[in-house]
């Protein structure tokens, strides 16, 4: 079986919002208690000499207890954030009032689904089961990852037609029970972007440190009218990019290297799941716009 890369991210900053409720889910026929949701940790780092205020979802659920029937560990951890820390959201005094968190073992997945009109809505998101609660004093804003992955494709950056001056890779990577995700990664610095469009190539298994930016920006935009004044919109967008600071300059070879047929087999099970992801998105969007059933008789509908 394809083995699973290192993919690990760390984040350590002021717990903004929680978002945790409990639940059920079924199991073999037997419901199952469990607990998920997310919180969102703000951090303050430097990425590409830039400052930014980043906002990270981490996204959290743990069943109540083990295969094995023990109770789970993950799960007491994440009850303990949603009963006793307290957000900046919950805070009477905002930030000071704030717990201060570390996660040190989350990790990387994508978020696929499709929209209503067949459009695959795809990001990156951060999973974890553990957040510890530091000391004011002891924390360092950082949200940085570490990931192994074979190169799926690598080129410029194009929107609406231009280069943006970043490079884009898109990382193939192996998660638990042989699965695989498909993650875009964006080279910014001049330094960075020499480097991996010169020495990775497509196929190349390779190893890369990053950081995380989930930020928001807002712009602007002028609607010209027929005649009058233009109308002047706003509109708010998310950002979640993995950005590569650095890496494997060589490719990663012999055990250490991802086998490509099994690469290749894991792609195609990525495939597939996604076909029935969008005939099951597609199904849903289908019921919610079907009309309920009348009476052909309006003014019997109307109570006449």
């Amino acid at each position: 079986m394809l083995r699973q890369a290192e993919n690990r991210c760390k984040i350590e900053g002021i717990l903004a919002e929680i978002d945790i409720k409990p639940g059920h889910f079924n199991k073999n026929g037997q419901m199952m208690e469990s607990i998920g949701g997310s919180i969102t940790v703000k951090v303050v780092q430097k990425i590409s000499g830039e400052e930014k205020e980043l906002a990270i979802p981490v996204h959290m659920f743990a069943s109540k207890l083990t295969n094995k029937g023990t109770p789970n560990p993950a799960y007491e951890s994440i009850k303990k954030v949603a009963d006793e820390y307290v957000s900046i959201a919950a805070s009477e005094n905002g930030e000071d009032g704030a717990d201060r968190v570390r996660i040190t073992n989350a990790s990387i997945r994508m978020n696929e689904y499709y929209s209503q009109d067949g459009r695959l809505i795809s990001f990156p998101r951060v999973n974890a089961s553990f957040v510890s609660r530091i000391n004011k004093g002891d924390c360092k804003p950082e949200a940085t990852y570490t990931a192994e992955f074979v190169v799926a494709n690598k080129s410029e950056e194009i929107k609406n037609e231009e280069p943006t001056g970043r490079y884009r890779i898109d990382a193939i990577i192996p998660q638990y029970g042989g699965k695989v995700d498909v993650v875009p990664m964006f080279a910014q610095s001049e330094g960075v972007i020499d480097a991996v469009s010169t020495y990775w190539n497509v196929g190349d298994t390779v190893k890369a440190n990053g950081r995380l930016d989930f930020s928001a920006t807002t712009e602007t935009i002028i609607e010209e009218v027929d005649f009058g004044e233009p109308i002047e919109k706003t509109r708010t967008i998310n950002r979640s990019d993995l950005i590569i600071t650095g890496g494997s300059q060589e490719p990663l070879e012999g055990d250490f290297a991802f086998d490509n047929a099994e690469i290749q087999n894991a792609l195609a099970d990525r495939k597939a799941r996604l076909e029935a992801q969008k005939d099951k998105d597609m199904s849903r969007t289908a019921a919610r716009q079907t009309p309920p059933q009348t009476s052909d008789n309006k003014f019997t509908d109307l109570g006449f």
